[in-house]
């Protein structure tokens, strides 16, 4: 052994590999804003914002129609709609193999959801568009389920048992 080796500090001693403890994927996640390593649990529960620097984390459609509306007396409307290519369009891949590969990807059928429900029991319809499928392309199932969500919407702001504060405002927005 050398003076030098005698020095410096001794190895790590490295571990067998099969000894080693996997940390399972998706536990932590690093702000992108500030760097800052996360808690994925921790940052959920902040509905995806940073708690260091205030930066929003991007959330899939679900989870922001989740936050947004009151988890009771939720329904979607047009779930059972499903997308046709019509127009046998083909690209750099066949349409269809691109609607299977995002509903894999995302589990939903189209680009956009409409749910409606309640917002602090004010009753209405909301649509959010998932960018996750296919870019949030505008299929024949978004115009099919635009066309399908606005009579629930007037019939939910027209049919408000006890109206609230802003029922004028929605009767007469629900009535032009």
């Amino acid at each position: 052994m050398s003076w030098l080796e005698k020095l410096l500090p001794p190895k790590i001693q490295q571990t067998d590999p099969s000894e080693r403890r996997s940390v399972p994927e998706g536990l932590w996640i690093k702000c992108p804003s500030c760097e800052t390593v996360l808690y994925n649990t921790d940052l959920e529960q902040n509905l995806n914002v940073c708690p260091k620097c205030s930066h929003h984390h991007r959330i899939g459609a679900r989870a922001r129609l989740d936050a947004f509306l009151d988890p009771e007396g939720r329904y979607e409307i047009g779930q059972e709609v499903l997308p046709v290519d019509a127009l046998k369009f083909r690209d750099s891949k066949r349409y269809p193999d691109r609607l299977k590969d995002a509903l894999e990807t995302t589990g939903e059928t189209d680009a956009l959801i409409v749910i409606g429900g309640a917002v602090m029991s004010v009753p209405l319809v909301v649509a959010c568009f998932e960018f996750d499928f296919m870019g949030g392309s505008m299929g024949s199932v978004v115009g099919v389920l635009c066309a399908a969500s606005r009579p629930r919407s007037s019939s939910a702001c027209l049919s408000s048992a006890s109206p609230p504060p802003a029922a004028p405002a929605c009767r007469k927005a629900c009535s032009a």
